[in-house]
């Protein structure tokens, strides 16, 4: 049995970089807490990678590489004056996804205390539940073709690919979560999907709804993805567990990343609950070019003090627990807020100021 959980660090590109520097150095703040050590071990698997290499995906040498770690940690990948945007994206990202059998995304939806949202009224008690989105099929199986191109009837066809195997396998993950998060005395999941309109594609939610649906164990509800995002807004209360498929979950989280406290607070866990693979763990707000090159494309370290690193905080403690070391995790995630709690200072702080605090908070927990 190893004596460490070994932990391969992806940091990816321009600011990927920099909040995985800042989340370590709060990790290490937390190494009273742990109750094994964990061992880094850095991937520089980014666009300068795959440049060098002249690669449009990862091989088999970089996951016969990945796959020996207990868990990854990824900081976000992209840079558009290397690399046209989505290439790294898929290459990396849906290949881990896929190679690894990461079938759960899973990203919590809850408003901390004291951290206002842009829906007015609503507080931890209105927003706080979790979509689970399913993380290999839906239009991300990257399938597809172009017809007639470069005439005037030019067309493209993307698949959505849904089994009942993944949306099965993702419905009995959201159960347990459900269950775990205790919110109501019957656990509560919505499926949501377009089942008016993407009729071949839901036949399988549909099939696996109607299972659930049928059991006295579960409150199943269906919703289609509009009205979700309607209710997501005006009436969140209503949800504890959202399973969806990979394109409608992309979109849907980044809107529940916005209410609940923006962008820099939402996290990602692309998850295999069986363990044979590792899991990786990701803040979702991307690499942000604009806080790192100027107007004239020159590194602006100004910039770069503008960006703000909660929720790579954040996506390393849910790491944690998915290891459990739940002190630490609990010590990260409790700095992390503290953070964002405070509020109007908060917005001026830069990365450096916020990172230390951190740090300071985890050690005197």
């Amino acid at each position: 049995m190893e004596t460490y959980h070994n932990i391969a660090v992806l940091p990816g590109d321009l600011n990927g970089i920099t909040v995985t520097e800042a989340a370590l150095k709060v990790v290490k703040a937390a190494e009273g807490k742990l109750i094994k050590p964990i061992k880094h071990t850095r991937f520089d698997y980014n666009a300068d990678y795959f440049l060098k290499h002249d690669m449009k995906e990862l091989g088999p040498k970089e996951l016969d590489e990945l796959k020996k770690y207990d868990q990854i940690f990824l900081g976000a990948i992209g840079d558009p004056t290397k690399i046209k945007p989505g290439i790294l994206e898929v290459g990396i990202l849906l290949k881990l996804r896929q190679a690894f059998d990461q079938y759960v995304n899973l990203r919590p939806v809850i408003l901390p205390d004291g951290v206002p949202s842009v829906v007015v009224g609503k507080t931890s008690k209105d927003i706080n539940f979790e979509i689970c989105r399913e993380n290999s099929e839906g239009f991300y199986v990257d399938a597809g073709w172009i017809e007639k191109k470069g005439t005037d009837e030019e067309a493209g066809y993307q698949i959505m690919k849904c089994t009942y195997k993944s949306v099965k396998k993702l419905a009995e993950f959201g159960f347990k979560r459900a269950v775990e998060r205790k919110k109501s005395d019957k656990p509560v999941m919505h499926f949501v999907f377009k089942t008016n309109v993407l009729t071949y594609a839901a036949y399988p939610w549909q099939r696996v709804f109607e299972e659930y649906k049928n059991r006295d164990d579960v409150d199943a509800r269906y919703m289609h993805i509009d009205n979700f995002l309607m209710q997501m807004l005006i009436n969140p209360k209503q949800f504890d567990v959202v399973l969806t498929e990979n394109m409608f979950g992309d979109i849907a989280t980044d809107v529940g990343a916005v209410i609940q406290g923006g962008i820099g607070t939402a996290v990602s866990g692309n998850i295999n609950p069986t363990g044979i693979f590792p899991s990786m763990f990701e803040p979702i707000h991307g690499t942000a070019p604009d806080k790192w090159y100027d107007s004239d494309g020159k590194y602006d370290a100004s910039l770069v003090q503008q960006v703000k690193p909660e929720a790579a905080f954040l996506s390393y403690a849910m790491m944690l627990e998915q290891v459990g070391e739940t002190k630490a995790a609990e010590a990260i995630k409790k700095a992390a807020l503290a953070n964002l709690r405070d509020y109007p200072q908060y917005k001026e702080k830069t990365l450096d100021q916020l990172t230390d605090a951190a740090c300071v908070y985890v050690k005197n927990l």
